[in-house]
């Protein structure tokens, strides 16, 4: 199992840890987590190089119609462009380039990895052009790690082999280190930096030649000051930012709870303990939808993974039943037709579903388990 895999993990970090909004710890297992885990680009050793659509022979055919290819980012999350810029560039372009950021991170949050599958599989589907860019180089501005770029690197191929034991295309992504950029092009990186002398990671994404960035919410300042730069200097080819939907704290009252709290969030490394103790804690008030993480968590991730979400209930409840739509059971849901006990059950037993590929992968794979003790001594106490 996953978590005997990460025992080693567990065991030295003792120390107290603040945790960031993108990783947080497990119960019983992890209390806290390091500062500086905000979630920045992907990147790894190329993979084979995919033959994109614009390379393909006159007889080809683009795989991504252009409605598929507005249809899948429109899909992934909160656009904060309108609709006709976006219509502009998948019109010029048959397989535009999108650049997908993270930051190398410890700790995977659910939305880091299934999210992240989900949508990076859908825009391969639609004939995009991938690139995830792993932000390696802001490591030195890590503490918990003392700065090492080789311990970041380390954290980086964790992250890959999590996304290998969810199903990712990484045979049709270019997978590319931050740091390699910038060594291999410091002429180019570095000016942007003087030029705008305000974030790195405003620099990081002007400096990537993309389409479309598919970037989270924490990136979304740095997106908006980077447009900023792009009107102000009068620069063509601004790349569109498509930003990820976003999962809510599992808990009551978030505004009031702190990140250190057990149950707040699904990781890609909880057990089946873990998520029966953080679904008892979850709120699910009845016949609320509105504001209801559970609700939140089967709308981004168990439907768009399953196509459907198979709630059993009692038979005098109404016994079994499939929905396939978010619209569908939100209706019952408000009705008072589906009990928010069956509801927390169903989800459980989605999510234990999705996750346990991921605790076969790293309790069997020898690569798998190597990393995750390598994690254990970079993140170890001192």
């Amino acid at each position: 199992m996953l978590a005997r895999a990460f025992g080693l993990v567990g065991k030295t970090w003792k120390r107290t840890r603040t945790m960031s909004v993108e990783a947080s710890a497990s119960p019983r297992r992890r209390s806290q987590m390091p500062q500086q885990q905000l979630c920045h680009l992907h990147g790894s050793t190329p993979s084979q190089r995919q033959k994109f659509p614009e390379e393909q022979l006159p007889g080809d055919t683009v795989e991504g119609s252009f409605d598929l290819r507005f249809a899948a980012l429109k899909s992934i999350g909160e656009d904060r462009v309108n609709d006709r810029e976006l219509k502009l560039l998948l019109k010029k372009k048959h397989a535009p380039i999108c650049y997908v950021w993270c930051d190398p991170c410890p700790w995977m949050h659910i939305s880091q990895g299934i999210m992240k599958t989900l949508n990076i599989n859908k825009m391969v589907e639609s004939g995009f052009k991938v690139k995830i860019l792993m932000a390696d180089w802001f490591s030195q501005m890590n503490s918990e790690i003392s700065g090492n770029l080789n311990k970041m690197r380390t954290v980086g191929r964790y992250n890959i082999e999590m996304w290998k034991a969810t199903g990712m295309a990484l045979d049709k992504v270019d997978l590319v280190w931050l740091s390699d950029e910038i060594r291999q092009h410091g002429d180019e990186y570095w000016p942007i930096v003087m030029d705008i002398a305000r974030t790195n990671s405003c620099a990081s994404i002007l400096f990537q030649k993309a389409d479309i960035w598919l970037l989270g919410m924490e990136q979304h300042d740095a997106n908006l000051l980077a447009r900023q730069y792009y009107k102000h200097f009068k620069k063509k080819n601004k790349a569109i930012a498509v930003l990820d939907n976003m999962l809510p704290n599992l808990l009551q009252y978030p505004q009031m709870e702190n990140r250190r709290h057990p149950a707040w969030a699904i990781f890609m490394e909880d057990d089946k303990e873990d998520i029966c103790f953080k679904m008892e804690k979850a709120f699910c008030p009845p016949k609320l939808a509105e504001g209801n993480p559970c609700l939140e968590y089967i709308k981004y991730i168990i439907l768009p993974w399953f196509g459907m979400f198979e709630v059993v209930q009692k038979k005098g409840n109404g016994g079994k039943k499939t929905f396939l739509s978010m619209e569908e059971l939100t209706a019952d849901y408000e009705s008072g037709a589906l009990h928010p006990a069956d509801v927390k059950l169903a989800l459980e037993k989605s999510l234990n579903e999705i996750l346990q590929p991921v605790r076969d992968h790293f309790g069997r794979n020898g690569e798998a388990k190597d990393l995750v003790e390598a994690i254990g001594e970079c993140y170890g106490a001192d």
